[in-house]
């Protein structure tokens, strides 16, 4: 709904929140209400603006508070953040569980590139330790395996000149793989002396 003040556009709510404010079209309102009103009405944008973010897919708090900071103020932003906090919907631990689960079984990444992945997402070191941790304890990860199987399917072509070879070592190196992995995994294709040099 869309609210004027004296035939002047002031602002834009959702129904529900207008039906419970207790005011009604005419009414009067004083400066001070006017104020509590705007308060109260820029909280519930930036909620319901982090409610549709976090439909769409889950954030961690910094990633949620950086996106509501480009269009709310900061004190409505941190009403927002406080609220999602209280009511379970935002929680950095899950977030950074389920996102270096998806980097890890989807992306194909190595440990480095999840640890770096979840920093830039705001994740502290404790959790994006803790995390990793567990993942890579329970997947039991046999990381030569999983580059030689990420070659397979993605650079096999590639294999076969010595500029192909590079782009490849640089593209397993990106994606979070130690050098002595992808130099052991390389070798499955070729044992020319080229992978001494790295």
């Amino acid at each position: 709904m869309h609210i004027g003040i004296d035939g002047e556009y002031l602002l834009t709510v959702d129904c529900d929140f207008w039906f419970s404010c207790g005011y009604i079209s005419g009414d009067n309102i004083n400066e001070d209400e006017l104020a509590a009103f705007k308060d109260a009405a820029g909280s519930r944008c930036a909620f319901n603006s982090a409610m549709y973010s976090l439909d769409l897919r889950d954030h961690s708090e910094r990633e949620l508070r950086t996106k509501l900071s480009r269009k709310f103020d900061a004190e409505y932003v941190d009403t927002a953040i406080e609220r999602l906090l209280d009511l379970g919907l935002l929680n950095d631990r899950r977030f950074a569980e389920n996102y270096a689960r998806e980097l890890f079984v989807h992306k194909k990444y190595g440990k480095s590139r999840i640890k770096s992945e979840l920093f830039v997402k705001g994740i502290s070191f404790d959790i994006i330790n803790d995390v990793l941790d567990e993942l890579f304890e329970y997947e039991e990860t046999d990381n030569v395996q999983r580059i030689v199987d990420i070659i397979k399917k993605k650079y096999y072509n590639r294999m076969y000149d010595e500029n192909g070879r590079k782009k490849v070592f640089a593209a397993m190196t990106r994606m979070g793989y130690g050098f002595s992995d992808i130099r052991e995994a390389m070798r499955h294709y070729s044992d020319d002396e080229f992978y001494e040099d790295f």
